[in-house]
């Protein structure tokens, strides 16, 4: 099924087949696809480069079918396959060279109840000219110009060669993605959205807060940042390879067209602000051009307006207590869950997974349609969180 250009206005449309599912969103001189492919085992009776051939045979043919380009793909799944997995992606797309010119960043979000993949969400776009960037000669990003604006994806972005402790990896960490969006004519201010993993997150969220809070800081001060700060973020337990204590993926969108799209930090009135207890996120962000409006919606767990958790020990209603939180966010820019594209659900331990299915499907099949893994939370009582990316035509 392949979309067509919309002269007339952005147009959204949904498509399943097969282990991929994914959603077009078309404007003029731009095609959008967030795609998610989960294979169709979900009790572990494939291997796990069965697992990956299916996912990246339903890829590699829709993405022929919709002259797309891939820009940012997300990898999750068992690290002790990662290789496997890596080496099904490499025999179907070629060496991370300029004739397959986007990264994959790979962190163990491991499948609920099984080895092996749990799936890939990968966003690709078809128009606009994409440029592969390059950190120390090593492929980590993707940028495309749309109307003036530079959209920057960087993937992968991680301070593990530098060594050292966690605080010291996560500061380099945020100074390459600086030094890289500074060679593309833009800073760490342009940054919309970011998605963290952190290795053993309980031993260490209370560490890293405070670097990230002081680097945030600094980004701020030193670009004359607007109330557009600071980004949307999920910060989620995933170890990474090599040794990495931290890895990071994230969007930003500068340029001089940059002036004509709307980028707004959202609150939640639902919840306290993140930073008011030393987190650096915002609940949400949300990009408008013309009509057009895109939310990124930060991890999301079961917090309440105070910043406590809420429902301590009751999975069901950790459940329902963060998608009302996610409602409460979206109903400020008048979206609703059916309006989510692409998620991401975290289960601790990977536990009561057709449980927390089933009461996702119940609000919205659109939000349902996120790929599933076993995470820790960034506190040891949460059992629940979802991210995402959601959007609308306005009226």
């Amino acid at each position: 099924m392949s979309g067509s250009f919309d002269a007339n206005g952005p147009s959204i449309k949904r498509h399943k087949e097969g282990p991929l599912a994914w959603v077009e969103v078309t404007r003029p001189g731009l095609r959008e696809f967030f795609a998610v492919c989960v294979p169709h085992d979900t009790i572990g009776t494939r291997d796990a480069s069965t697992q990956a051939r299916e996912v990246y045979c339903a890829l590699a043919s829709w993405l022929q079918e919709q002259a797309a380009r891939g820009v940012q793909e997300r990898i999750l799944g068992s690290l002790v396959h990662r290789e496997i997995i890596l080496g099904e992606r490499q025999r179907l797309f070629g060496a991370e060279n300029d004739s397959q010119p986007w990264a994959a960043s790979f962190v163990e979000g491991a499948p609920c109840g099984r080895e092996g993949l749990a799936g890939i969400q990968l966003y690709a776009v078809a128009g606009p000219a994409c440029a592969p960037i390059y950190y120390d000669r090593s492929l980590c990003g993707v940028a495309f110009e749309h109307q003036d604006a530079r959209h920057v994806y960087l993937t992968g972005i991680s301070g593990a060669e530098s060594g050292g402790t966690r605080q010291q990896q996560a500061r380099a960490m945020f100074a390459q993605a600086d030094a890289i969006l500074q060679a593309t004519g833009g800073s760490y201010a342009d940054v919309v959205r970011t998605c963290i993993c952190l290795t053993d997150i309980l031993q260490w969220y209370d560490e890293f807060n405070p670097v990230r809070g002081a680097l945030y800081s600094q980004f701020a001060e030193s670009r004359q940042t607007d109330s557009s700060w600071p980004p949307a973020s999920t910060g989620i337990e995933g170890r990474a390879p090599g040794g990495a204590h931290c890895l990071m993926d994230l969007f930003a969108i500068g340029g001089p067209g940059r002036r004509d799209v709307s980028v707004q930090a959202l609150r939640n009135p639902r919840q306290s602000e993140a930073y008011g207890y030393g987190s650096a996120f915002s609940r949400g962000m949300a990009v408008t051009f013309d009509n057009l409006e895109t939310m990124y919606i930060s991890g999301t767990a079961a917090v309440d307006e105070e910043g406590r958790s809420a429902c301590v020990g009751d999975l069901r209603g950790q459940v329902n207590h963060t998608l009302d939180n996610i409602v409460s966010l979206l109903n400020t820019r008048h979206m609703t869950l059916d309006d989510f594209v692409s998620s991401t659900i975290f289960i601790k331990h990977g536990h009561n997974t057709e449980t927390v299915r089933e009461l996702i499907e119940e609000r919205s099949k659109s939000l349902a349609n996120g790929i599933y893994v076993a995470a820790d939370i960034c506190r040891p009582e949460l059992l629940f969180e979802v991210d995402g990316t959601a959007v609308r035509i306005s009226d």
